[in-house]
């Protein structure tokens, strides 16, 4: 199979790349970015993977490249969150009308699907949306829930919820003003709320898909939003190990570099392995994503991407953060930092356990309808 990127593709990857080095942090914790959503919105990015009538190109493979970049640079924004999750979410819905305004970045969206002790499951919903005729004798739609865990909402008009009704699980756009957010900062600094939806009152055109259909929009949403996590997961690993070389070239013991010690040597070939392991099910989910016709080949694909990233970056983290010695750990120094980030995407949209026991029952779901077909 062919890799080798278009000349588009590696336009997209130059101009992030020479937007993050513009970004140079000169804290080495990173600083956000939620200040740079206009020049998001001008340099094209929030239509990524958006159609052409909105002004939208590329796909799972060019959020990958940018993602990867974003990554190596510790950029903090809300991307995946409100430009991945919600974006892939508005296209499947056909809500051009709102897509059209989060490509321009004129209108962001952030998602709020988990509930106390859902674990990951989009499916475990106790928020409930009532129908209720109104005096105009159009219908409204009353939601009365609480959402954890809400990503990015700190920075959004517009909260895409999700609710049971009669009829399934539905999707809404509430206004972010009508409930009631409780902001927190996540272990590296990244905005996070819980939400509190007591009886918001919103009309018929705040349906994001059809009644009932909200489950199956936000499950492909989600795993959009995981193999974007799966490629900053990439740029992540690549600095920290990148970090370790030139460190333990520089630093001496017994009179020599560390790096020509046999041991630390093979720890850095391991290193390098992992990464390359985790760039292949990166790859393989962008390419899943891309030709997602069946919707358990789709959660097999991410969720066996999740499950390496995980185990990769726990692996590359923890011997960086080793190799490095006192100075991994300490505030100055940039390693620390990334292993931090990695440690909150190896449990962002599900935990390794969580993607080990979709896959498992995406295998079972194969071998079941193969069974059928034969029999």
């Amino acid at each position: 199979m062919d890799f080798t990127l278009s000349p588009e593709q590696l336009l997209i990857k130059d101009s992030v790349a020479s937007f993050v080095l513009r970004q140079a942090q000169d804290k080495p914790g990173g600083r956000a970015a939620n200040d740079n959503w206009p020049t998001f919105a001008e340099l094209g990015w929030l239509a990524l993977g958006a159609p052409e009538d909105v002004g939208g190109f590329g796909g799972p493979l060019e959020t990958l490249l940018l993602m990867e970049q974003f990554g190596r640079g510790l950029v903090r924004s809300g991307y995946v969150a409100q430009v991945v999750l919600a974006g892939t979410i508005l296209r499947d819905a056909n809500r051009v009308d709102r897509l059209q305004r989060l490509a321009e970045g004129d209108e962001r969206f952030a998602v709020a699907y988990e509930e106390p002790a859902a674990r990951y499951d989009a499916a475990r919903v106790a928020t409930t949306a009532s129908l209720e005729a109104a005096a105009s004798g159009h219908g409204e739609y009353t939601i009365t829930g609480s959402k954890v865990r809400v990503l990015d909402a700190g920075t959004a008009d517009t909260l895409i919820v999700s609710a049971r009704t009669d009829d399934g699980i539905t999707l809404f756009a509430v206004p972010a003003a009508s409930t009631q957010r409780t902001p927190y900062a996540a272990e590296d600094g990244s905005d996070v709320a819980d939400v509190r939806l007591d009886g918001v009152r919103v009309g018929a055109d705040a349906l994001i898909g059809e009644v009932g259909g909200g489950l199956a929009l936000l499950e492909r949403g989600i795993d959009h939003a995981t193999g974007a996590l799966c490629a900053e997961a990439l740029g992540l690993m690549s600095v920290m190990l990148e970090a370790t070389v030139d460190y333990t070239k520089q630093r001496q013991q017994f009179g020599v570099p560390i790096a020509s010690f046999q041991a630390l040597q093979h720890r850095m070939a391991e290193m390098f392995i992992e990464l390359e392991l985790a760039r292949s099910m990166a790859y393989l989910a962008a390419m899943t994503l891309t030709e997602e016709n069946d919707p358990v080949a789709r959660r097999r694909g991410i969720s066996a991407a999740k499950v390496q990233i995980a185990k990769s970056g726990r692996f590359v983290g923890q011997n960086a953060i080793q190799l490095h010695g006192g100075i991994g750990m300490s505030e100055e120094y940039k390693v620390g930092h990334y292993f931090k980030r990695m440690t909150l995407v190896e449990r962002l949209l599900g935990d390794a356990d969580f993607h080990l026991r979709r896959f498992l029952a995406s295998r079972r779901a194969t071998a079941a309808a193969e069974l059928v077909a034969v029999g």
